[in-house]
């Protein structure tokens, strides 16, 4: 690659986290978030800053890098490119984090306030996926000739099994960053109003006998996790190493949602689960990636445009 090349994708790359600001800002607005969300009196401990825009630039450009580079390592063009980024934008950002924020937090949300964030990640998504496709240069395919082809082959047996796996692994490590990272802190327990736990299994019975819901609704998250991501990593033509190193990078950056001022949660209950879906998306994205993942076919073909 020549210095010039680089520069230019150094740029484009640039564009990307402005661009999804841009994108973030605009379905803020057009979904009616911002009116939503006046409807909350912040409590003392509501997230503050006198850097607002600067944590949004921090958030955009982690996710707009993150979505650049899988973009730009992507086999795949055009609409179908645009479709696997924004089912995996719209899937993990939004959908699975606020059908938990609707069990967890129901009784302490505004009205109106989830449809709003459901539309405004919607929105969000839709204007930044074929923005970026276009803007990375993926968007014509440069061979017309070439076929999709299955990159991976597996079996029912095979799929289930890793399906399983995956779905397991969601639920520990759910509970057990929930545990020892987010419920070892007082402000998070006195916020959700629940008793500190002896220990970790203790945690695990008291779910189990007091809400039992929550197991089923992480088999959820985790097979939607599996939905959204597997698109993602089919259409990367890379070892699969760096399959699952963009897994984890790509479930990672989206924590930093977590940092923006947030008139629903304290600072310090943000904080505290923005340390525990980090390490948990470290964890669990390089477990899902690697299962989901196959060695490349050097045969097969991909396309899409």
């Amino acid at each position: 690659m020549t210095i010039g090349k680089v520069v230019v994708t150094t740029i484009k790359v640039f564009a990307a986290g402005v661009v999804y600001a841009l994108c973030f800002a605009i379905g803020a607005a057009l979904s009616g978030l911002g009116k939503a969300a006046q409807q909350v009196t912040p409590s003392p401990t509501t997230l503050q800053t006198s850097h607002p825009l600067s944590l949004l630039l921090i958030c955009s450009f982690s996710v707009g890098v993150v979505l650049a580079y899988l973009i730009l390592r992507s086999s795949w063009h055009g609409w179908l490119l645009t479709g696997a980024i924004f089912a995996g934008i719209y899937g993990i950002s939004t959908v699975a984090p606020q059908v938990e924020t609707l069990f967890f937090l129901s009784n302490k949300l505004p009205r109106g306030i989830i449809r709003a964030i459901f539309l405004q990640g919607a929105i969000t998504a839709a204007l930044f996926s074929p923005v970026a496709v276009f803007l990375l240069g993926k968007w014509q395919t440069p061979s017309p000739t070439r076929t999709i082809a299955s990159l991976d082959r597996l079996n029912t047996a095979s799929v289930a099994r890793r399906l399983a796996v995956i779905v397991v692994a969601f639920v520990f490590l759910y509970m057990f960053f929930g545990y020892y990272v987010a419920w070892q802190d007082p402000a998070v327990r006195q916020y959700y109003g629940g008793p500190e736990q002896p220990s970790f299994f203790a945690a695990l019975k008291a779910n189990w006998i007091y809400n039992p819901w929550i197991y089923p609704l992480q088999i959820f998250r985790a097979l939607l996790y599996a939905a959204c991501m597997y698109p993602l990593i089919r259409m990367l033509r890379v070892a699969r190493w760096e399959r699952t190193f963009a897994m984890v990078l790509f479930l990672s950056a989206w924590t930093t949602i977590l940092l923006l001022p947030n008139p629903l949660i304290p600072r310090d209950v943000a904080f505290a689960h923005f340390r525990e879906t980090l390490g948990f998306s470290i964890v669990f994205g390089a477990i899902a990636g690697w299962l989901l993942s196959n060695a490349p076919n050097p045969v097969a073909g991909v396309t899409a445009s």
